[in-house]
């Protein structure tokens, strides 16, 4: 794999690369609130990231 193929990947994951870290900022705050609430928004992050991965139906039938 080639340099410029490793830049076009970050670059194409980018948005997807800051949507994983705020939601990870969004964790670290609710673990310093409480246990109990950084579970819970842990629990809701990564069912948010399992829909984003997860592939779509075409609908255009």
């Amino acid at each position: 794999m080639k340099f410029n193929d490793i830049l076009k990947l970050v670059w194409a994951l980018t948005p997807f690369i800051l949507v994983v870290l705020g939601l990870l900022s969004i964790v670290i705050a609710a673990f310093l609130v409480a246990i109990q609430l950084g579970w819970l928004i842990l629990g809701l992050a990564l069912i948010l990231v399992g829909y984003i991965l997860s592939p779509k139906q075409d609908k255009t039938q």
